[in-house]
């Protein structure tokens, strides 16, 4: 029932309003241009809010769709680093770094309200995951040991209680 309100939340909100000026024009006998007028506001109203809701999931598809593209291309060398318990090479912490700098980019995005919680909390499982491997989890202590460096991750190191 709450997923079904929250899914159809604004044509719930516009159906009571709707329902409101209705019952208020035909018990009080108001002019009908302001009735009109106040039902034509209404559907701006919820039309506004529809295009605002579809630009919001096509923003979110779109960010979905790149972030994901991106951790596709890191994931088989992040899968071999965490394997290996020996040194980073020099294009291991590249990797790694543009790993870090996506998962920034990701929470930045969630921060910011573009990313549903739920999404947010899968992609920090696998984050938390990854970071359970010492030689990531160093060069991320280490990427973000100063107070510049750890802004430039937007508040990662914060919000994975590193």
């Amino acid at each position: 029932m709450i997923k079904l309100v929250r899914t159809y939340k604004w044509a719930l909100l516009f159906s009571i309003c709707l329902s409101i000026s209705i019952y208020t024009y035909i018990h009080y006998s108001y002019d009908s241009n302001i009735f009109l007028a106040s039902i034509g506001g209404l559907a701006t109203l919820y039309l506004g809010l529809i295009r605002y809701q579809l630009e919001y999931d096509r923003l979110f598809q779109e960010l979905f769709t790149a972030f994901n593209t991106r951790y596709d291309k890191l994931n088989d060398d992040i899968l071999d680093i965490r394997k290996r318990s020996e040194s980073l090479k020099e294009r291991d912490t590249k990797i790694i770094i543009d790993y870090f700098n996506l998962c920034a980019e990701e929470y930045l995005w969630y921060s910011r309200g573009r990313i549903p919680k739920s999404v947010w909390k899968a992609w920090k499982s696998g984050i938390d995951e990854n970071l359970n491997t010492p030689i990531i989890k160093d060069l991320f202590i280490l990427e973000t040991k100063s107070i510049n460096s750890a802004s430039s991750y937007y508040g990662l190191r914060k919000e994975l209680n590193i």
